[in-house]
């Protein structure tokens, strides 16, 4: 997607358009087909992505199918490319009768606003080619009363839909002032398929669209979108691919209903602007296109065009009971989800905690996650709002829980609960005896926990890089402290390892001669003791610098014990930052997504986040000193998790 069309590319489309009309040059004669659907496979991406990954590379797939008619790859964008076929025909007199009322009314244009979430406005998938969005402010749906509707038989009146049926937002149509019945609607997701009153409870609606179904083939539980649009006169709707996970699950069918002179009517889709085939829209021709593929349509008529829109998916797709909505039931509508009005504040704001370890990839992994169409921003990435930013002068839940909430966007996520918030505080992970407490006080709801675990010696390495580093702001350098400014890492190596020392956290490890004591290490690592030593450790964790727990914030099974005593391990989800590396980030987040419960979507910034060049710090004598004191530790780290993805982490 390149962003909206401006209004005077939309402009001349439409006089290129008027021009072919003009020119007297007829709708090309139905293309002769089979009549058989567009295979999914050539909508696994927008076409204009699978021309920039090279015809080359597709044409060699293509020359080598190995047997597998299906493979993902074997798809070569040349002239037989499907674009658009003709499923058949049928008679939609029915239709037209239900519809004719009103069809050509004036609907106002309602501008777009684009933003993740809104409280009353939908802002579902925005094509390339709709009107410019605005990013702030939100449209207020009016209320109708029955008292409003003027006639119960006239579909396409705004309080007829809003009282007898419910009422949809379709933000790039309201803006072009285009009409419609609604009667399937689904997230973008197609994690919940919504039937609307005039579907479910219309037989005359359903007799009259059924020997569409019948030409397609298809049970009406396979449809997952379902609405007949009145495009004005004077209106194109510019060229573009449609978005969202939906468009590559399912079909798009288009049945002209009313249309006066389909010869004023130019509805073109190609694979490229220069090759685009302009389609028949005699009323009753039944055809699919590829929405992945560039298409557009002008009404060049002096009267609105009626079309039947509609999207299934394939007879093995495995879907959800689908929703029967009451006559004037409200929706709340996002970018890409859509929630009933009932539903509202029944998902608690945070959703995810991500936890740390710092200097670890947690900033990469939140700017992934937030990349995600139903996951919002916190107002801030690191809220703090459990260690440093607490308020110790708040003495209730309640004034406590508010106050962290002001760190989110509380109050418009709870009007959609399929959308979830959360914020990335890597302090957190070690900060526990304070931090779990007040989870489990203020956030007393099942949240998910991430952790991002990396090389310790490497974590140590980026951590004193950082905050030695004379480059940032004033706020950042004085956050990160000056402690260790003129030390060298082998100091502030020693340094942390002799205050482990003095509260008993370390007694099996000699700090001068880097010797390891392993009896010692295997009575005391898990004990009681340990423990306590541990408290003593953390009591003294200064708040206002980052310039502390060099080495600690290595000691991954130890930081991770009391989060997996106090929270369910299953909540957790630990990872290594090389991960990412080896497999790529858009493999790895597939289980990010899983754990979040959360339908899988390709990253499309994949750039590490919060990445900084510094020359090797330990030396080769310091990283032997280092692998002897981690080593145990890292074992104690695989025994915890009891994944055979850690066995050998980080061995040397």
């Amino acid at each position: 997607m390149t962003g909206p069309t401006p209004q005077d590319e939309i402009d001349r489309q439409h006089a290129q358009a008027n021009k072919l009309v003009e020119q007297s040059q007829p709708t090309p004669a139905v293309r002769v087909s089979d009549g058989k659907e567009i295979a999914l496979r050539y909508k696994t991406r927008p076409v204009d992505d699978l021309l920039a990954r090279g015809s080359a590379t597709l044409i060699e797939s293509a020359t080598n199918p190995q047997d597998d008619d299906d493979r993902e790859d074997w798809v070569v964008v040349d002239e037989h490319f499907p674009t658009w076929n003709t499923r058949g025909f049928v008679d939609v007199t029915a239709l037209q009768d239900l519809v004719r009322e009103g069809y050509n009314q004036t609907v106002p244009v309602i501008p777009m606003s684009v933003t993740k979430t809104t409280t009353t406005t939908a802002t579902e998938s925005t094509t390339t080619g709709s009107p410019n969005p605005s990013t702030s402010g939100s449209q207020k749906r009016k209320t109708f009363q029955a008292s409003d509707v003027k006639s119960i038989t006239n579909l396409w009146s705004e309080p007829n839909a809003a009282v007898h049926n419910v009422a949809i937002c379709r933000p790039s149509h309201d803006a072009w002032g285009i009409n419609k019945i609604v009667l399937v609607f689904c997230d973008d997701f197609l994690r919940d398929i919504y039937e609307l009153p005039w579907w479910h409870g219309r037989d005359d609606m359903r007799l009259a669209v059924q020997p569409i179904l019948d030409v397609l083939r298809i049970p009406p539980q396979r449809i997952v979108r379902m609405l007949l649009a009145s495009l004005p006169p004077g209106v194109t709707i510019p060229v573009h691919h449609d978005t969202g996970e939906w468009v590559r699950h399912t079909h798009r069918v288009h049945v002209p209903v009313l249309v006066q002179n389909p010869d004023r009517v130019v509805f073109q889709c190609g694979v490229a602007l220069d090759s685009l085939q302009r389609i028949p829209c005699t009323p009753g021709h039944v055809f699919e296109i590829n929405n992945q593929a560039k298409h557009a349509v002008s009404n060049c008529d002096t009267d609105h065009r009626v079309h039947l829109i509609l999207d299934y998916v394939d007879a093995d797709f495995p879907l959800l009971p689908r929703i029967l909505l009451r006559p004037g039931e409200k929706l709340l509508q996002t970018r890409r989800s859509i929630d009933r009005l009932e539903n509202r504040g029944s998902r608690p704001t945070p959703s995810f905690l991500i936890l740390g370890a710092q200097k670890a990839g947690t900033t990469s992994l939140y700017e992934y996650i937030v990349q995600h169409p139903l996951v919002v921003p916190a107002r801030r990435r690191e809220t703090h709002c459990l260690d440093w930013r607490w308020n110790d002068k708040l003495k209730s839940v309640k004034a406590q829980r508010a106050w962290c909430h002001k760190f989110y966007l509380t109050q418009e996520l709870s009007l959609h609960p399929s959308c979830l918030t959360g914020d990335s505080t890597p302090s957190y992970l070690l900060d526990s005896r304070r931090v779990i407490p007040r989870i489990r006080n203020i956030f007393d709801w099942p949240l998910k926990f991430f952790v991002m675990l990396r090389n310790p010696i490497r974590r140590a390495e980026s951590h004193f890089a950082m905050v030695t580093s004379s480059e940032g702001t004033p706020a950042q350098l004085k956050a990160r402290g000056s402690e260790w400014r003129n030390k060298t890492f082998r100091e502030v190596v020693h340094d942390d390892m002799r205050t482990m020392q003095t509260h008993g956290l370390i007694p099996y490890w000699n700090v001068d001669d880097g010797v390891l004591d392993i009896a010692c290490f295997d009575t005391f690592v898990g004990s009681p003791e340990e423990d306590a030593a541990y408290d003593r450790y953390l009591a003294q964790v200064p708040l206002h610098t980052g310039s502390h727990s060099l080495i600690s914030r290595g000691l991954y099974e130890l930081q991770l014990r009391p989060w997996f005593v106090a929270f369910d391990p299953a909540a957790f989800l630990v990872m290594k930052l090389e991960h990412f590396r080896e497999r790529g980030v858009t493999t790895a987040m597939e289980a990010v997504w899983k754990h979040l419960d959360l339908p899988c979507v390709s990253i499309q910034n994949e750039e590490a986040k919060n990445v900084r060049s510094y020359d090797p710090i330990a030396d080769d004598s310091m990283q032997v000193y280092l692998e002897r004191f981690y080593a145990p530790h890292n074992e104690r780290l695989v025994s915890l998790l009891g994944d055979d993805a850690w066995n050998q982490a980080w061995c040397p």
